[in-house]
């Protein structure tokens, strides 16, 4: 993904908890519900939406590469219509409408809260809309109590549904990252496949370019008709002819740009490329070194313990010392208070000595740098068969030439791996202790003694 327009394929990811819907009690990260009333309006009949809400709680986009907040307010939503009934007596759910909109809110952040609340509805006590003079609608009742014929729709986008996403990303206002929200720009966001969507804009272009040239041929028709007093066929596949040409053009200059913006994707997932591998090779080493003094640290903290345990020689039984046995005990009794002294520092300092963590720790570092990697060439060359196809198809072919590519071979693996740093930690040689600072054997601790 790069800041500007992007297609994304991915999982429906709640931010926090998944949101279970009033009705089909659906696990979702997005819901709406419409209430409807029929209506007569002279000779007709139809159903009129009385009120209709939806959520605006922000969710992820996710797949195996990562994720992207998604904030649904205010975008093109084609989510899966759960719930259409009518109420009557036995409708079950025994919901109000202020309830249903208290619902809504459910799952929102702060961001998305404060705007909610900006709608007056929101903050409305609930009222039951009795009395002569109260014409406020009842919002205390179960909607099943409601006088009329009356339908509830509810449509969801459900917690792990897969979800087809095309907008422009920019970087999130609240954190790092990128985010797509609906309200800055034309954002889809849609339960179909990529494909059904293609499918559906392309006969939706079709079917309202043709609308379009039969609309026009009418018009002509009529006006050569009204001027001449009969319909000039000549003027009519003029039109048709120069209306034609500039769809023909249009799709023309269509093509051109996405070859160009798509030209602009490879050349910033190739910067992304290049960044990725700056920081793998800036990162691990630093990180290998942070291991190797951590390393060498929980050595001579488990040096000093060693030393801490020893118990020395016991001196010889004497009614009283000689100078020797005084300076003994004595040299005896400072190197027990250095080591105790050290030991307490470092067990302050450091208190949790693990360094199977740390090791642990590096190999995520690794395989997160390696993924980033991977992915960077991934995206490098997804918009370099994008190019392959669209200059072998046509209309595409006739701009090839106009689109200067320095190269359209991809990035292959094998180039990759030369930039890989080398992570080798292993000391070259065992650590050795002076023999002369050799404790002597330990007589097993007693039950229920400390063993530090």
């Amino acid at each position: 993904m790069f800041v500007g327009r992007n297609e994304v394929v991915g999982q429906a990811v709640p931010l926090y908890e998944p949101i279970v819907t009033p009705f089909s009690q659906t696990p979702a990260v997005w819901f709406s519900w419409d209430l409807e009333r029929w209506q007569k309006s002279g000779d007709n009949s139809s159903w009129v939406t009385q009120e209709s809400r939806q959520t605006a709680a922000p969710f992820w986009l996710q797949d195996d590469t990562g994720r992207v907040l998604v904030r649904p307010r205010g975008a093109e939503l084609e989510p899966v219509q759960t719930l259409c009934e009518k109420l009557d007596s036995s409708f079950a759910p025994p919901y109000s409408r202020w309830q249903l909109r208290q619902w809504v809110l459910m799952g929102e952040d702060t961001t998305e809260r404060m705007q909610s609340l900006t709608d007056a509805s929101f903050l409305e006590a609930p009222s039951d809309g009795g009395g002569f003079f109260n014409s406020a609608p009842d919002t205390v009742s179960p909607i099943s109590n409601l006088s009329g014929k009356w339908r509830i729709t509810e449509k969801v986008i459900a917690a792990g549904a897969p979800i087809y996403l095309l907008g422009t990303a920019a970087p999130r206002t609240d954190g790092p990252g990128l985010e797509f929200a609906g309200s800055a720009g034309d954002l889809l966001v849609s339960t179909k496949s990529e494909e059904q969507v293609a499918k559906s804009s392309g006969w939706s272009a079709r079917l309202c370019g043709l609308g379009c040239l039969l609309l026009s041929a009418v018009f002509v028709g009529a006006a050569s008709d009204a001027v001449f007093d009969e319909v000039k066929w000549f003027l009519i596949v003029w039109t048709l002819g120069f209306e034609v040409g500039i769809l023909f053009l249009l799709t023309l200059q269509r093509n051109y740009n996405r070859q160009v913006e798509v030209k602009e994707q490879a050349a910033k997932a190739w910067s992304l490329i290049d960044v990725s591998l700056q920081r793998r090779s800036e990162l691990i080493p630093n990180l290998v070194e942070v291991v190797k003094q951590y390393t060498k640290h929980e050595r001579e903290v488990q040096e000093a313990v060693a030393e801490l345990r020893a118990v020395p020689e016991k001196p010889p039984t004497e009614e009283l010392p000689s100078d020797a046995t005084l300076e003994g005990a004595q040299n005896t009794d400072r190197g027990l208070k250095s080591a105790a002294k050290t030991t307490v520092a470092l067990a302050e300092d450091y208190p949790d000595l693990k360094a199977s963590q740390v090791y642990l720790d590096l190999q995520l570092r690794i395989a997160d740098a390696e993924e980033s990697v991977a992915s960077s060439r991934q995206f490098y060359n997804d918009a370099i068969e994008v190019l392959r196809t669209r200059r072998s198809q046509f209309p595409g072919s006739l701009f090839a030439r106009f689109v200067e590519v320095p190269s359209w071979k991809l990035f292959e693996a094998e180039e990759a791996a030369t930039f890989v740093p080398s992570v080798a930690i292993a000391p070259s040689a065992a650590p050795t202790l002076d023999p002369a600072a050799a404790a002597p054997a330990t007589p097993p601790d007693p039950p229920g003694a400390s063993t530090f």
